[in-house]
């Protein structure tokens, strides 16, 4: 309930923890996002912009922001210099007693660190233009808030801040534990990209008969991390995911199981049931379920249901800043509604679900390395400027070792053929989606071009599998590569000239494809040797592609409880972190072959937030 305005944090705490702290659907009736050629489509044949996909190019951004390289290196950090932690000595980290010298030999020793990203620059071999999804609105607010400025104070036990699928779960699951749970969002609405869930051990899986070798399920997630993941949280995945999924679904007003069918068996193969796609190189695990509802209805829905919990929803209220006591506990979030700056004093905590930061360019110049920004983003998240991530950072937080990774997708998810710009071939294409999308973002100029020719709607058939046709009909995915986007000559040399490639490598390139799609075996990348399409029916195609980036997938580290962790990995009392905006699961990349791994997790994190101050009530 409000009340006058009283002391209910404290400036010097605050002051003290900032200087510690870092500075700063697919097809419209299946529940996936919408791809970028669908959502184009629409813009042109309604008029109006679809906001479920939110398109920014690297092209547009050459043109529009110029933000190059250079010039980045010229201004972020090389008047200034690099703060030092390590000498040539040795690479432990430095106590506070030594930083202050060891910055004072950054130059004469070489060594080149700081952890001050706002400080960093990337050395490159190859200057990478990079651009964010837009142009957001950035909440947080590093200098203290005054108390003069609080226009009302409420006393509650959870605060939510974001209401995407991890702040929709966790403030329910707060709600349902008897808790005082008010969320605020940024936006005027919440947010979904994707109506689907996953795990490995749900009674929905369980209908359909589906088991998982754990044991290699979390090797999988080990090498996608580059063993850099937090193999306790996995552990803790997998152990917890079915019975959050359950209690997350059972809230949902249609019960029928037959309604949620695997991702992978809801489109023309509806009775795979192989635990993993065994055509790929990788495994690409066949844990994906659909939810029987649009994405673009699931926001309103789950307010339904939090709303008859008891949550108090607060929409266009974003979370600016956190509220620390004198022993460092996080008590509170200051919000800014249209009255001005509100304080919510929190009893069990505040619960960080802000999403990622890819409307935050200036973060993403930080914290990521320029080859790994997308030349293209694919994302109606308009909300994400990273401020749950500065927050946390501001009172403490340890956050992911830098680069940090973003989810990417390749703009065209068929395993069309691809080439690079100097008209070589460079992958198999027939890949988990994030590994595609980090092999173009590898190539020269971070592009390629996915290359068919006028035979594809009848060649389509060798490459329709269970992973590709859950995606949508085979229709969307021709027309595609046959669009206004696409070049279109009569001979391959032609084609060559019109994507300005090597015209002789890229003639050697298609005939080295025809010869192997002949004889059925792929002798240079591996690409099954069944579902190789010769190249060989004019007019060609070539339709130049980035890769889509959906999210960022680094955060604040936390643990099991879902506590944010200091640097020395102790929990931060109080504050807590679900979904994208939480760390130490993810290392280069988000693992698309772990299908669904993601909202999974966002579901399982709110939950088990709830379950924590559940019994700490």
């Amino acid at each position: 309930m409000a009340h006058e305005k009283k002391a209910g944090f404290s400036r010097k705490s605050l002051l003290r923890r900032n200087k510690k702290a870092i500075h700063q659907p697919f097809y419209k009736n299946l529940p996936f996002r919408m791809t970028r050629f669908e959502a184009q489509a629409d813009t042109m044949a309604t008029g109006r912009n679809n906001d479920a996909a939110h398109f920014t190019r690297r092209d547009d951004i050459m043109t529009d922001r110029k933000l190059s390289r250079r010039a980045f290196l010229g201004t972020a950090g090389a008047a200034t210099g690099l703060a030092a932690l390590a000498s040539l000595g040795g690479c432990a980290p430095k106590t506070n007693e030594t930083k202050e010298s060891a910055a004072e030999q950054a130059v004469s020793n070489g060594t080149m660190q700081t952890t001050d990203p706002s400080k960093a620059v990337w050395p490159v071999v190859e200057e990478i233009e990079v651009g964010a999804a837009g142009d957001g609105k950035i909440a947080f607010v590093a200098e203290p808030i005054a108390e003069s400025d609080i226009v009302a104070t409420h006393d509650v036990d959870v605060v939510v801040c974001g209401l995407g699928p991890a702040g929709d779960a966790a403030a329910l699951a707060c709600a349902e534990q008897g808790l005082k749970t008010v969320a605020v969002e940024k936006q005027s609405t919440g947010n979904y990209n994707s109506a689907t869930i996953g795990g490995t051990n749900s009674k929905l899986h369980q209908h359909w008969g589906m088991t998982y070798d754990t044991d290699a399920w979390i090797a999988d997630a080990m090498v996608d991390s580059a063993f850099q993941g937090d193999m306790n949280l996995y552990r803790h995945f997998l152990e917890k995911n079915g019975e959050a999924v359950d209690w997350y679904v059972g809230h949902f007003d249609n019960q029928n199981p037959n309604d949620y069918p695997l991702t992978f068996a809801a489109g023309d193969f509806p009775d795979f049931r192989d635990e993993y796609d065994k055509t790929s190189l990788s495994r690409s695990w066949n844990t994906s379920l659909n939810l029987p509802y649009p994405p673009g209805d699931l926001a309103k829905i789950l307010a339904d249901i939090l709303e008859k919990a008891g949550v108090e929803i607060r929409y266009s209220c974003p979370a600016c800043q956190l509220v620390t006591d004198e022993s460092d506990r996080v008590s509170g979030v200051i919000v800014k509604s249209e009255q001005g700056y509100e304080q919510y004093n929190c009893a069990k905590g505040v619960v960080l679900a802000t999403g990622g930061y890819e409307f935050n360019q200036q973060m993403l110049k930080e914290r990521c390395r320029p080859r790994s920004v997308p030349g293209s983003w694919l994302t109606g998240a308009f909300g994400n400027t990273g401020d749950g991530l500065q927050m946390g950072i501001a009172v403490g937080g340890a956050e992911d070792e830098f680069p940090q990774p973003i989810m990417l997708d390749p703009e065209q998810l068929m395993p069309y053929l691809r080439v690079n710009k100097l008209g070589k071939r460079f992958t198999p294409e027939y890949e988990p989606y994030g590994h595609l999308a980090l092999a173009i973002q590898a190539q020269p100029g971070t592009y390629d071009f996915y290359i068919v020719d006028d035979a594809i709607d009848e060649k389509i058939d060798k490459i329709w599998t269970p992973s590709s046709s859950c995606y949508g009909p085979k229709e969307v995915w021709t027309a595609a590569a046959r669009s206004e986007k696409a070049l279109k000559a009569d001979t391959l040399e032609e084609l060559a000239e019109l994507m300005e490639v090597p015209v002789d490598t890229f003639v050697a390139s298609i005939e080295r494809w025809n010869e192997m799609a002949a004889a059925g075996k792929d002798e240079d990348f591996g690409f099954p040797g069944t579902m190789m399409m010769t190249i060989d029916t004019p007019p060609y195609y070539a339709t130049k592609e980035f890769a889509d980036g959906l999210c960022t997938a680094g955060g604040l580290i936390v643990d099991a409880e879902c506590r944010v962790l200091d640097k020395d990995r102790n929990p931060i009392e109080g504050l807590f972190a679900a979904g994208v905006v939480s760390g130490g699961m993810f290392y280069n990349t988000y693992p698309h072959n772990l299908n669904c791994l993601s909202h999974t997790r966002n579901c399982l994190m709110g939950y088990t937030i709830g379950q924590v101050l559940g019994k700490a009530n």
